[in-house]
């Protein structure tokens, strides 16, 4: 009977000691997906005006993780009020499908103007990005939607993109 108990914790010790290397193992598929899109569109901020938007950005997702490096400037079409220039990091969530990509992400950015929206001349101030996007893609080229917003002291800001994926997208 020893040797049956014993046998059985071996068997046990063993089988729990590779369990969690076979887990690894299975993960070791997901790959990770790097690339750079460029986009347009347009926004709004709420000083006012229409907008221009052209984003770049730097992307690195592996499920179910989401890192972007993201710049953004908003440029108004009547000149009526200031270009606005983000520049920040993003961390989110995504759901890599085969051939589709959904994320959702939100970060800290810093937030230029052009002009400045107070009188107390500070032309700079922290922002909130929060971005939703959408992308088709095949081995390496995409395109996609992104849905943005900024939420800052001086001018927040919303809109949407329709950008170029390049780089290792499956």
């Amino acid at each position: 009977m020893l040797n049956t108990v014993r046998g059985r914790s071996i068997v046990l010790v063993l089988f729990l000691g590779t369990a969690p290397s076979a887990a690894l193992a299975q993960d070791s598929h997901i790959q990770t997906k790097v690339w750079g899109a460029l986009g347009i569109g347009a926004g709004v901020p709420t000083s006012g005006g229409d907008g221009i938007a052209n984003m770049a950005e730097l992307v690195i997702q592996k499920r179910p993780h989401h890192f972007a490096i993201r710049g953004l400037v908003l440029h108004d079409l009547a000149r009526e009020t200031e270009t606005i220039g983000e520049l920040g990091a993003l961390y989110g969530r995504t759901d890599l499908l085969p051939s589709n990509d959904v994320a959702v992400a939100v970060g800290v950015s810093g937030v230029a103007f052009d002009t400045c929206p107070d009188d107390d001349d500070t032309c700079f101030t922290l922002g909130l990005p929060i971005v939703a996007e959408f992308a088709r893609s095949r081995q390496f080229i995409g395109l996609g939607v992104q849905a943005f917003g900024n939420l800052n002291s001086k001018a927040s800001f919303a809109g949407v993109v329709v950008y170029f994926q390049l780089g290792r997208l499956r």
